[in-house]
């Protein structure tokens, strides 16, 4: 039997209403409301250009802000090269946010990024993958000292633990 579209959005939105009509509470006993957005703590990001010592990157939202695309460039006598791009996004399959890049003009070609945040720390555990299948694992963090810097640390992980492999402060510089 063909399902009337029309009917049939009118009767979830009924159940809806009715739902959050028997659950409703007065305002003066209702939380405030938080963000179901997992992606809301990129806001700080998108827009701009992110600088540090002769590179820099550009986020933007993508389709409908679900997901956040990123360009990372190298600067050569003054010239921008476009060395990786790729987006971070919601997986609701593994409940957690995930990235996937490709680089070239690096030793790296392939990145995979897990991501969450804690307060204005930007945590990721990072797979760099070569062009010959080679992997390399990495957690990366981006402190937010204020809207326009953050300080970003890369360390990799070793058979004795983390290594600090770079760092330094991007700043906003547009």
């Amino acid at each position: 039997m063909p399902v009337n579209i029309h009917s049939f959005a009118i009767a979830v939105a009924a159940a809806v209403l009715s739902v959050t009509a028997s659950g409703a509470r007065s305002a003066e006993t209702a939380p405030e409301p938080e963000s179901t957005d997992p992606l809301a703590p990129f806001e700080r990001l998108v827009g701009g250009r992110w600088s540090i010592e002769g590179s820099y990157q550009e986020f933007e939202w993508g389709l409908g802000r679900r997901s956040v695309k990123a360009r990372s460039y190298f600067v050569v006598d003054g010239e921008p090269i476009l060395v990786s791009e790729g987006m971070w996004y919601w997986s609701p399959a593994e409940e957690r946010i995930r990235g996937v890049f490709t680089a070239i003009e690096m030793p790296v070609v392939h990145f995979d990024y897990t991501t969450r945040f804690e307060g204005d720390v930007m945590l990721n555990e990072l797979r760099s993958y070569d062009a010959d299948g080679g992997e390399t694992v990495y957690e990366e963090t981006w402190e937010f000292t204020d809207d326009d810097h953050f300080l970003w640390k890369l360390f990799r992980k070793t058979a004795d633990g983390l290594k600090e492999e770079m760092g330094g402060t991007f700043s906003r510089s547009e």
